[in-house]
């Protein structure tokens, strides 16, 4: 029986990302995002469920969360609070240069 947990729809994305756990910092390639969560994949990553974390989404940008799950490489990330819906509509953008130009104009991140 699978039973679908996740209470928002969530964007995919290919951004590299930092997550803090403590004095132990992982890199990983964020795969998909919703407001209150999202997926990283990260080698060799040394979390257990429940662990605390930090994510951050942009350099001046971070919100906490608990690793929910781990397969393999895949880490499962649920958000203490939820994050912008921009934020995310942001991270799903498909075209690349639109993002570029909303980066220099102020409207998105970073």
């Amino acid at each position: 029986m699978n039973i679908e947990r996740r209470i928002a729809e969530r964007s995919s994305t290919r951004e590299s990302v930092r997550i803090a756990l403590g004095a132990y910092q992982l890199f990983g390639t964020m795969r998909n995002l919703s407001q209150q969560g999202c997926m990283v994949e990260s080698p060799n990553a040394e979390v257990e469920v429940g662990d605390r974390c930090d994510v951050f989404l942009a350099p001046d940008y971070s919100v906490g969360g608990r690793i929910a799950w781990q397969l393999g490489d895949a880490l499962g990330i649920s958000f203490v609070h939820p994050v912008p819906e921009s934020l995310v509509r942001e991270f799903a953008l498909d075209d690349w240069p639109q993002r570029a130009i909303m980066k220099r104009i102020g409207q998105g991140r970073g």
